[in-house]
């Protein structure tokens, strides 16, 4: 059961990865076969037609509630697999996305050096805070109002969509689209 479990995660995350690629480049996904399907074998793709822009964003079941964001190791694994595909979620690009701004991205994740050690992922979609301690829910916001002066819809406008937090114990992600939406793992 884990076995299938462990590969319906490791789809789902190819999945996630590989739209997340697609729609930073512009490129309508073709998510009709599996990758393990053979080209020769497979029917043809149906056409794929872009969202509108005010298309709803659709996201997995939340694995615990905003109030309490903390997914904790000892939590069933079925909530730890939710945690992990509303991450993968949090940070893939839809259509109605700004474009990322890599160069924006840099100068925000080099003001954030105060914080930590800083990295820009994905194009400018993520950055990342490494710490050795101290990471938690409201760290990621925090920091960037206080060291930028940047809000989170000012980043969100220049495509960045996750600001992340992690240090030995802990990761938090910090979406941009909604201030509310924070979802932190922890050992």
């Amino acid at each position: 059961m884990w076995y299938e479990k462990a590969i319906m995660l490791r789809g789902t995350l190819v999945l996630a990865v590989a739209l997340s690629v697609a729609c930073d480049k512009g490129v309508p996904p073709d998510v009709s076969t599996p990758a393990s399907a053979s080209a020769a074998s497979a029917p043809p793709a149906p056409s794929v037609t872009a969202p509108s822009a005010s298309a709803v964003r659709v996201m997995p079941p939340r694995p615990v509630p905003t109030t309490s964001p903390t997914v904790l190791i000892t939590m069933p694994q079925e909530v730890q697999l939710l945690a992990i595909q509303y991450m993968a979620a949090m940070q893939a690009p839809q259509p109605s996305d700004a474009p990322a701004d890599p160069a924006y991205a840099k100068g925000v994740g080099d003001q954030l050096r105060a914080v930590g050690k800083t990295d820009v992922v994905s194009s400018g979609r993520r950055i990342d805070i490494m710490m050795d301690r101290g990471c938690d829910a409201t760290l990621p916001r925090e920091s960037v109002a206080r060291h930028t002066g940047a809000s989170l819809t000012a980043l969100l406008a220049h495509g960045v969509l996750v600001v992340r937090c992690a240090d030995r114990s802990v990761q938090c992600l910090q979406s941009t689209r909604e201030p509310s939406d924070v979802l932190c793992t922890r050992k």
